[in-house]
This record gives C-alpha cells, sequence and structure tokens, in this order.
C-alpha cells in the first residue's frame, strides 16, 4: 500500500511541475499565432503602368480613367483619378497639380495615392504634356486596408486627344 501511496504522490508531484511548463508551452504556442493584425506590415516594392482616357471637368480639373497592370494588384481593373490644377501655365508650362487616383483589383481590393506633379508641355504650346511626381498611399480597402508607401510617378498626357499614360514606382507597406 505504501508503494501505491509512493507512485500517487509521485505522480501528483510530477503534474504540478509540469503544470507551469505546460501553461508556459500554450502561452508561447498562442504567442506564434498572432493575430496578423498586429503584426508589423511588410515593405515590398510597387510599381504601375497605367493608361486611358482623360477630360475636363473644368478649366482647371480633369479626370482620368483607364486600366493597367501593377506590382501587389496584378491587373488593375480600374484606374480613376481627379487632377487639381493648383497653379501654372498650361501653354507654356510649367503646370502644378494634384492627383487623387485609386487603383482597384479585379477582387475590389484598392489603393488610394495623393501625388503633387509638375508638368510641362513637349513644347511651348502643345498640347502634350509630360510630369513627374511624389505620391503617397491615402487610403486602401480589403487587403490593402491601413495600407502606407511613397514613390514617384512620371505621366504624358496628350489633351489634344483626351489620352494619357503614367508610370509609378515605390514602395508599400500592408
Amino acid at each position: 500500500m505504501n508503494a501505491t501511496l509512493d507512485d500517487t504522490s509521485r505522480r501528483t508531484t510530477s503534474r504540478r511541475r509540469l503544470l507551469p511548463l505546460a501553461a508556459i508551452l500554450v502561452l508561447m504556442l498562442t504567442g506564434l499565432g498572432a493575430n496578423p493584425a498586429s503584426a508589423k506590415p511588410q515593405q515590398v516594392p510597387f510599381a504601375a503602368v497605367v493608361a486611358g482616357t482623360l477630360s475636363p471637368t473644368s478649366p482647371t480639373s480633369f479626370a482620368l480613367k483607364g486600366t493597367g497592370l501593377a506590382t501587389q494588384l496584378v491587373l488593375v481593373k480600374s484606374y480613376n483619378a481627379t487632377v487639381q490644377i493648383t497653379g501654372g501655365d498650361l501653354v507654356n508650362g510649367p503646370v502644378m497639380d494634384t492627383l487623387t487616383e485609386t487603383l482597384t483589383a479585379p477582387n475590389g481590393d484598392s489603393i488610394t495615392i495623393r501625388c503633387q506633379q509638375v508638368a510641362y508641355p513637349v513644347s511651348p504650346g502643345s498640347p502634350v504634356l509630360i510630369g513627374s511626381d511624389k505620391w503617397t498611399v491615402i487610403a486602401g480597402t480589403g487587403h490593402f486596408k491601413n495600407a502606407s508607401g511613397s514613390g514617384t510617378g512620371r505621366t504624358v498626357a496628350d489633351l489634344g486627344h483626351g489620352r494619357f499614360i503614367k508610370e509609378m514606382t515605390g514602395t508599400i507597406a500592408y
């Protein structure tokens, strides 16, 4: 009977010793599976090329609509932008403007960026302008909710034919 009592006592003592270890193990495993929302966003390269149509919406603003390709989005199902001219001369340049651009993937996830651009006519009086800009991510939806990032861009806008093409490079975190 003493042997049985000693075995029971040893098992109880072993369980008491193992309980804190088991609790630590559970906490460690729970920590490894932490909520992805609390994980630090990863910075990745971002590049896009979009093209489409542009149309004046007032003497100092334009609407751009198009499609294209972008890393992280793959296909840009829709590109929608507003351009607000903030200063300068459309005929002789330079022209300063602010663009608010939304790139939307086929699944509906989107990235919205704002850029400050300076554009010059290819020659005085030409309806073709070439602009360079600096952009910053200001919003995102779906996979890109809480995204951040920045970069540079280049735009060629043909006001005479109502067409544009834009290239962007930089980094985003999401």
